[in-house]
């Protein structure tokens, strides 16, 4: 019997491992707007990667019906093992993958690259992806992977919600002026805010994000410019809406 009720939010030290931060108001954040500017329906499939501890599996279980559904996959087990053993039961509709993807900063000893990561899911199987901090820590050629791989497997009608820290003429007047939580180093074509640990916050130029999609025939519907900088706004970090 389906009932969010009978499952607790995860723990306050899984909390800190993926970000801390508000569990519920940020996740109901993020799926309002897939619902307000995606047009994201109860019955439709979703994929959420990077899924972390749940954050937007959560706000989902009261949203998507038996008809919808819901994967997820992560490189950081603890994540997984949470929401495996205390979601899926309840809700069989929403599944989590543990994938053992390279990263400097969560899983510095997998043996594949996320350039090399095929998706493990069939084509055209889902209507709407989300990435929530997931390509603020992935290099471009991860990045130009993920592209080609959501290309393939969302649907003809899909969509994309995915956040960035997108570096422009504003965000970067704002760190001359010391009011970012990030001082980016200019490496290339990406930014980084720790050379030690370049994967840790990674930030791209504006005009080379939105280039990405749009070689892979992507269109960008709106960009929700992010907080993170130092201007106002109700994000963190930027979001962009995507689609066919």
């Amino acid at each position: 019997m389906r009932d969010i009720n009978n499952i607790s939010e995860p723990p306050k030290d899984l909390h800190i491992c993926f970000g801390g931060g508000n569990f519920r108001g940020i996740g109901n954040n993020m799926i309002g707007i897939c619902r307000e500017k995606l047009n994201l329906q109860p019955y439709e499939k979703v994929l959420d990667i990077g899924c972390g501890i749940g954050r937007l599996a959560f706000p989902l279980l009261e949203y998507l019906s038996e008809e919808g559904g819901y994967d997820g996959f992560d490189t950081f087990p603890v994540g997984v093992k949470w929401c495996s053993e205390n979601i899926t039961p309840e809700f069989p509709n929403f599944r989590f993958q543990l994938v053992d993807i390279y990263s400097s900063t969560y899983n510095p000893y997998a043996q594949t690259k996320a350039a090399d990561f095929v998706f493990p899911y069939e084509d055209n199987s889902f209507d709407l992806i989300m990435l929530n901090s997931v390509f603020t820590h992935m290099m471009p050629d991860d990045i130009l992977n993920y592209i080609k791989e959501m290309d393939r497997v969302l649907s003809e009608t899909g969509r994309i919600m995915a956040t960035f820290f997108l570096v422009n003429n504003e965000s970067n007047e704002l760190m001359n002026q010391g009011k970012s939580v990030h001082d980016f180093f200019k490496y290339g074509i990406f930014y980084t805010a720790d050379p030690k640990d370049p994967m840790d916050a990674v930030g791209y130029d504006e005009k080379f994000a939105l280039n990405m999609f749009e070689q892979r025939k992507f269109k960008i519907q709106e960009i929700m410019y992010g907080n993170w900088c130092g201007r106002k706004g109700s994000h963190h970090q930027d979001v962009l809406l995507i689609t066919r």
